[in-house]
């Protein structure tokens, strides 16, 4: 499957959406507008609702330096580092659009055309086919994502350093998409939905408890003490016993993209004065159960029960015969409200980012949830749909 670019009415075509009938219009200044991570979004909300997006700087710097360490404006490659400019924004590309977010695939899009696609080689047109079919795999369906299909990404010239850069991608922009969803909310319209693709299919992992659960890489991971000064300091700011962590020690081969994931990841999960919200645990136990992210959904449905959370309801979520359908089902039949609303609002944010609309944060609101406690609930949702793809992609989990 070779990438492919096409001239038709001033549009451009990326290689997944060659087979539709309408097309992207390219907007040259989606690629130069000067934030990239909310693409001025913010600037058109109420007055109130901007310094609500405001107030969360220190999310929003870590953010924005993320989206610049994995999409620099220039890029040089090497032995250990073979993703180049190209194979980062056509894969950016590529999960904005079935996240569905119009004005994402214009960003990704209006950066990408100017750049010159790699040469028509048999090599060169697997690379690109096994990079974009993993993209899409993993921004839809991430329970399908085996330990053979980063073997195949070895297969195609991809370093370890690449498997997890380019994971870290893919989940930033999985995130990226479902914050811009809701902005969207805010300004009162839904994110806007390209022709073409159909709402991915439920997870239908098994398996989910509270129970003490192990993770262990699928790939080398970096030896702290042969590390480099640059990953050893990322590794002792990020957590006291990083050195220890498989999950940590395997990041790390992409220092700069795990500090600024770890500074996003507290900025969100650990904002106001209550670090252990029932709310913002029961959107990441919620967001990784759709997801079928097995371990996230245990840990975040222990600190929700220690949040002062209803067991009820996490024993209900985590029944095996409900499956896919358990958040729905369990959704549709609570009869606390702020519960349903919750629940409600974060099926829609992970799994149609693009049919997010001003609904859902009415619901939030009508239950009782302040905007401060929405925003959270919302952007935790947001964080998991990164998350859970590097937990489930980079590693296996296992019983104790």
């Amino acid at each position: 499957m070779e990438q492919q670019r096409k001239a038709a009415h001033s549009g451009w075509y990326h290689e997944t959406q060659s087979s539709q009938q309408g097309h992207l219009p390219l907007d040259p200044h989606a690629a130069l507008i000067q934030d990239r991570f909310l693409l001025g979004l913010e600037n058109q909300l109420d007055p109130t609702l901007r310094q609500l997006i405001n107030d969360r700087h220190g999310l929003l710097r870590a953010s924005r330096a993320c989206y610049d360490t994995l999409f620099p404006d220039s890029l040089s490659i090497s032995r250990t580092e073979t993703l180049s400019l190209y194979d980062r924004l056509s894969s950016a590309l590529t999960v904005a659009q079935v996240s569905g977010v119009q004005c994402l695939c214009s960003h990704y899009a209006a950066r990408l055309a100017p750049l010159s696609s790699p040469d028509a080689s048999r090599e060169s047109n697997i690379r690109q086919t096994h990079i974009t079919q993993f993209a899409r795999l993993l921004a839809t369906q991430p329970t399908l994502i085996t330990a053979p299909m980063l073997n195949q990404l070895y297969d195609v010239g991809l370093s370890t350093r690449d498997i997890v850069t380019f994971t870290q991608l893919i989940g930033f922009v999985s995130y990226q998409a479902r914050v811009l969803a809701v902005l969207n909310g805010l300004r009162g319209r839904a994110a806007a939905v390209l022709p073409g693709f159909p709402s991915p299919e439920g997870c239908e992992q098994k398996g989910f408890s509270l129970a003490m659960l192990h993770w262990t890489s699928r790939l080398p991971e970096v030896v702290p003490e042969t590390a480099s000064r640059h990953q050893q300091d990322v590794l002792d700011l990020i957590a006291p016993d990083a050195r220890s962590s498989s999950f940590y020690t395997l990041l790390v081969h992409d220092a700069d993209a795990l500090s600024e994931f770890s500074a996003v990841f507290n900025n969100i999960m650990q904002a106001g004065e209550r670090p252990k919200a029932g709310w913002r645990e029961l959107s990441a136990v919620t967001t990784s159960q759709l997801n079928g992210c097995l371990y996230c959904a245990g840990i975040h449905g222990r600190l929700y029960l220690e949040a002062g959370g209803d067991e009820t309801l996490i024993d209900e979520l985590f029944k095996e015969n409900h499956r896919d359908d358990a958040v729905d089902y369990v959704s549709q039949k609570r009869a606390d409200a702020k519960e349903a609303a919750l629940l409600e609002a974060v099926i829609t944010l992970t799994r149609t980012p693009e049919r997010f609309d001003a609904r859902r944060l009415h619901g939030l609101s009508d239950a009782g949830y302040s905007a401060t406690q929405s925003l959270d609930i919302l952007l935790t949702a947001a964080l998991f749909s990164w998350s859970n793809r590097l937990i489930q992609t980079l590693g296996d989990t296992l019983n104790k």
